[in-house]
């Protein structure tokens, strides 16, 4: 396996990548999960096996900003 590049933008990701995994698909198996090193693309396709959702969907669905709940009061009323 090739190292990540210091620059490569999804490094630094680390544990917290893999906590939103699991909140969003709970049932993902967590071996699985940890062979994919934090990384959004390995885990994208590895829960691209178990939904209709896209790669790409899926790496912006764990990616995304988080948004507080005051922030979405705000935003949505």
């Amino acid at each position: 396996m090739a190292r990540r590049k210091q620059g490569d933008r999804d490094a630094g990701w680390g544990p917290l990548i893999d906590r939103r995994a699991q909140e969003l698909w709970p049932r993902i198996d967590s071996r699985a999960l940890r062979r994919c090193a934090h990384d959004p693309r390995r885990i994208a396709v590895l829960v691209s096996h178990r939904t209709s959702l896209s790669v790409e969907v899926i790496i912006a669905m764990l990616t995304r900003p988080r948004v507080s709940d005051v922030e979405a009061i705000t935003w949505f009323g």
